[in-house]
């Protein structure tokens, strides 16, 4: 990502759950930029979740990590993603809410989805939480 990103000429941060940084799958360090209670992703463009199968339940049970994705989310930013990334979409109370602005970057390469954020957001989010929000509303009455 970080190489497809410097190609591109965008910037990358690592945000972490811890401020000392993250140990990836080959053993390497990776120190964070930003903690995930310090960096919100209202900071950033677009968002991408790099946890492993093990890594993703611990990740799903931080509150902080959950707002993180769910204000991705809400705030219609592209979402990159890596393995199964379901548990922590559902902590986030996403589940069955993912669209085309949800990227598998291990079926899409980064440079694509880094061409994908050129749009800023993904807009058509955007109606879908307002019809959401709208049949929410007429089903508890108040519409």
């Amino acid at each position: 990502m970080k190489s497809a990103a410097e190609q591109a000429q965008v910037n990358v941060e690592l945000v972490a759950s811890a401020v000392g940084g993250v140990d990836d799958s080959d053993g390497n360090h990776a120190p964070a930029d930003q903690k995930i209670d310090g960096g919100p992703s209202v900071l950033y463009d677009a968002v991408i979740l790099l946890a492993s199968k093990h890594g993703t339940p611990a990740l799903a049970a931080q509150p902080a990590v959950r707002d993180f994705v769910a204000d991705a989310y809400a705030h219609c930013k592209f979402i990159g993603y890596t393995g199964d990334a379901s548990p922590l979409f559902e902590a986030a109370g996403l589940g069955g809410l993912t669209d085309d602005g949800f990227v598998s970057l291990d079926e899409h390469s980064a440079a694509d989805f880094i061409s994908r954020c050129a749009k800023l957001r993904f807009w058509p989010r955007q109606a879908s939480i307002a019809q959401r929000a709208g049949a929410a509303k007429a089903s508890a009455g108040e519409g």
